[in-house]
């Protein structure tokens, strides 16, 4: 996986993209802020939405924001290209929202959905590192282990300084 750190896109409140640093364009494999503008939303969908589980996580979404949010799941880049990615979903004070993309398998066939609060990314971090101990430091698991514990670290940090009202 060639990527680690997060990619970001500013949200209207309608939902539609405003504007994207050039890690989330490599992301989505979208070439420019325009013609991610340009594209819906539904196109990076791994497969077409069932109605009934897109409400249910609208009803997780809409309940788990106010504790900070992070979804996982699949995305389809341009180029047909199946990710999976976590996102953390950050309100701004403007009315916008800022959506933090985290590559973590690259190609993936895993289209199951998740979303986490911020206590869950905090229970998973710490079960990390406690793993992290009992690997011996020169293995390739204990690399993998210790680039989760960076990554969700990193996480944690962006939706704890956001629910206490600080800049991320």
């Amino acid at each position: 996986m060639p990527w680690r750190s997060a990619g970001v896109i500013t949200l209207g409140a309608d939902g539609r993209y405003l504007d994207a640093d050039q890690h989330a364009l490599d992301i989505l494999g979208v070439p420019t802020v325009e013609e991610l503008r340009a594209t819906p939303p539904e196109t990076f969908q791994p497969v077409p939405p069932d109605p009934d589980e897109t409400e249910a996580f609208q009803r997780s979404f809409v309940d788990a924001m106010f504790q900070g949010l992070i979804g996982e799941g699949a995305l389809r880049r341009l180029d047909g290209e199946l990710i999976r990615v976590r996102t953390a979903i950050l309100p701004e004070p403007d009315g916008t929202f800022r959506a933090l993309l985290y590559p973590i398998e690259r190609p993936t066939t895993n289209l199951l959905a998740r979303v986490y609060r911020i206590a869950d990314v905090l229970a998973e971090w710490r079960s990390a590192e406690r793993r992290l101990v009992e690997l011996s430091p020169e293995s390739e698991e204990s690399r993998r282990v210790a680039a989760d514990v960076e990554l969700l670290r990193d996480q944690y940090q962006q939706l704890f300084h956001r629910t206490l009202g600080g800049s991320a």
